[in-house]
């Protein structure tokens, strides 16, 4: 049996999760469980990145570049698919509705200190994400987490740089959910 096959045949078994990478989507990949294969085709049940399943895929084997297992993006997403239900409640942020010219600074010391809730400040048409640390009358400072949940370290930002904010949409409480699973999974 050759490597491929063992591999194909585990994930049936153990219902075990893969990345598949192919010719013919250079800068995607398919994220899944084998359902079943044969010689020439595997059908895969698809997962979204959020952790709901996504329709089957049937693709040739011989269109498969490479495969990922046992890695850390399939470690994240087997917990996330774990808590999917979880993940899809949105949690309740209240705050302060306000009318000022100083909404930027305003919305950011509402949200310092927050734990319970990572942000996404939009600078200059990129996001960053994570918790608001710390504001000034001119900067603030953003603890960085990256999108399996890892702490990327603390940036300082100009205020005036900022056009908009995301609070607790649904890639802030993945990033959340695996920050949390992380720092538990380190304890």
């Amino acid at each position: 049996m050759d490597l491929t096959t063992k591999l194909l045949e585990q994930s049936k078994e153990n219902k075990s999760f893969l990345s598949f990478w192919t010719y013919n989507d250079d800068d995607k990949f398919w994220f899944g469980q084998v359902l079943d294969f044969n010689d020439e085709l595997v059908f895969i049940q698809h997962y979204t990145k959020y952790g709901k399943k996504d329709g089957i895929i049937v693709t040739k084997i011989s269109e498969i570049i490479s495969i990922d297992f046992n890695d850390n993006y399939g470690k994240a997403m087997t917990f996330i698919i774990e808590n999917s239900e979880e993940l899809a409640r949105e949690n309740e942020f209240k705050f302060d509705y306000f009318e000022s010219e100083n909404w930027k600074t305003i919305l950011l010391n509402q949200l310092k200190n927050r734990t319970e809730i990572i942000t996404s400040v939009e600078i200059n048409d990129e996001y960053f994400c994570g918790f608001i640390e710390d504001t000034d009358e001119s900067n603030f400072v953003i603890k960085l987490i990256g999108s399996l949940g890892e702490d990327e370290g603390n940036a300082l930002y100009k205020i005036e740089d900022i056009t908009g904010f995301k609070i607790n949409d649904i890639d802030n409480r993945k990033r959340l959910m695996l920050f949390n699973w992380r720092k538990k999974d380190c304890s």
